[in-house]
């Protein structure tokens, strides 16, 4: 064999594997670049998520603040009808009475 076309061949080879490196490395490259973009908009949506979730935990606790508050109103509403009654009862007695005075009655009733 000789010696220069030996070495003309393995100059043509190495040129042929540094163009086959860097069309390895282009590829290489172009998946890096994706990776990021992909990790940034997985990032960006992360944080969106994490945004909604205090929101929603934000509303979740006054929701259930209203609630709390809400029981509290109807425990004070029970409480308010039942002297309601209680008063309305009273009022109807002392009516009863003050009729029984118009009618000449003798001495007034005292339930209570």
């Amino acid at each position: 064999m000789n010696p220069n076309r030996t070495a003309r061949a393995e100059a043509r080879m190495e040129s042929k594997r540094v163009v086959v490196d860097l069309q390895q490395l282009d590829l290489l490259e172009q998946k890096i670049v994706k990776a990021t973009e992909h990790i940034r908009s997985l990032r960006r949506e992360r944080d969106a998520a994490q945004v909604k979730a205090r929101d929603l935990e934000t509303q979740l606790h006054a929701s259930e603040k209203g609630r709390q508050e809400l029981r509290e109103i109807s425990e004070q509403l029970d409480v308010l009808r039942e002297e309601r009654q209680v008063i309305r009862g009273r009022v109807n007695q002392m009516l009863e009475m003050m009729t029984g005075l118009e009618d000449g009655g003798g001495e007034p009733r005292r339930d209570h």
